[in-house]
């Protein structure tokens, strides 16, 4: 499982650098304004765009690694999925704070609890089509066990002739 998390994390950190960078550059061309592909906050902070974008770069990677590594409490077998669900979804608005604020993303309570709201409604939407999909497959496979049952029972075959 160890390797797996690990796995999980180094996929998440390129995925959490590209959304993270990407989202920031894209942010800056659509502004209309001087391309800066990080937030003025991030920036002043840090004394300069290229130190900024570094942080911003490594931060973003780390959000992303813990992000896709939290995937594994799924993989616990005595935690409910629910609990599992909850727990991933909460890690990740919660780390989305402290983030949020160092990165410059939000500034005031009402925008982190918009960004939070928003957060988990997709997330929750995301969850709902992998249970409905998931759901679905079970049922496929339940049907496919009963039939291959069925065929190889003679004792169900002969029940049936009667």
């Amino acid at each position: 499982m160890l390797k797996a998390t690990l796995k999980r994390a180094l996929i998440g950190v390129i995925i959490g650098i590209l959304m993270g960078d990407g989202i920031a550059i894209i942010t800056s061309l659509m502004s209309g304004g001087e391309f800066m592909p990080v937030s003025e906050t991030l920036r002043n902070s840090c004394s300069g765009t290229v130190p900024a974008f570094i942080v911003q770069t490594i931060v973003s990677g780390l959000y992303g690694a813990v992000c896709f590594a939290g995937i594994s409490l799924y993989e616990i077998e005595r935690m409910p999925m629910a609990l599992a669900s909850a727990l991933h979804c909460l890690g990740i608005v919660l780390l989305f704070i402290p983030i949020g604020f160092c990165l410059g993303w939000a500034q005031t309570v009402a925008e982190f609890l918009i960004m939070a709201a928003i957060q988990t409604a997709s997330y929750f939407v995301v969850w709902l089509i992998l249970y409905l999909s998931y759901r679905r497959q079970v049922k496929e496979l339940n049907m496919l066990q009963k039939q291959i049952q069925d065929k190889t029972d003679p004792q169900n075959n002969s029940n049936k002739e009667v």
